[in-house]
């Protein structure tokens, strides 16, 4: 609608066309330098003609990114769990979920900016990043799809529990509880009314926000080893 055609048929031959001709200029200056389809397609709201992130589109035109790189053999990068919500809000739920979940099971092989965003990129939230891991987390539970081996087709459990039977203290249950659903970081509310009153009746954003001062008030955690930190801080400059 601003820098490629309105529909997204046209956006995506544009945008193909511009990844194709990036990546022979590359190859022609770096023969086999490694790189990314890196498409991204966004829309633009021609009522203010500001970027959106979350709309379910902009989740549909990369999804079909994956499908666009495949057969040129190159991996893609995507963004997805943007939001054009102001605040944690059931808004920028729906907007994050969808647009994850659409370039996660459209293939995506990168997908960045996933986590955090706000106000189509303009804002981030701590207690947003703890909500967006969850949508993440359950995104890669759906990528697992359902077991179907002997062990989860649970058929001899079936016939030993019998009619009339209930599964609550079947050994099956206990070996698969912890692992057969998501467990998610703490954000979602599974508690029964009565004890979620109990706790205050807590909303998605005062839990994560919760959440989110424990982590950041716990000690600091290195992500890298010691020596490997030396190594890199030797061998470049770094600035912060």
């Amino acid at each position: 609608g601003s820098t490629s055609p309105m529909t997204m048929a046209g956006t995506l031959a544009q945008l193909h066309a511009e990844q194709l001709a990036g990546i022979a200029i590359c190859q022609l200056t770096c023969p086999g330098a490694p790189l990314l389809y890196g498409g991204i397609p966004g829309m633009a709201n021609l009522r203010t003609m500001g970027y959106l992130g979350g709309a379910v589109e902009f989740g549909m035109m990369n999804a079909a990114i994956h499908q666009l790189a495949r057969p040129v053999r190159v991996p893609n990068y995507n963004s997805s769990g943007l939001s054009d919500s102001k605040l944690p809000d059931a808004q920028a739920g729906w907007e994050k979920a969808l647009t994850t979940v659409l370039a996660v099971m459209g293939g995506s092989n990168y997908i960045h900016h996933a986590a955090g965003m706000l106000e189509s990129m303009l804002t981030v939230a701590y207690e947003q990043f703890v909500i967006d891991d969850e949508i993440a987390g359950q995104c890669c539970k759906v990528l697992k799809g359902i077991a179907v081996d002997p062990a989860h087709l649970a058929l001899e459990v079936i016939e030993t529990v019998g009619p009339g039977g209930n599964f609550m203290t079947s050994p099956h249950t206990m070996a698969h509880m912890r692992t057969e659903y998501f467990q998610g970081n703490g954000v979602t509310d599974q508690k029964s009314r009565d004890k979620w009153e109990k706790d205050g009746a807590p909303d998605a954003r005062e839990r994560g926000r919760a959440i989110a001062r424990r982590i950041l008030d716990a000690p600091e955690t290195p992500y890298i080893d010691a020596a490997e930190d030396r190594a890199i801080r030797e061998r470049f400059t770094i600035l912060l």
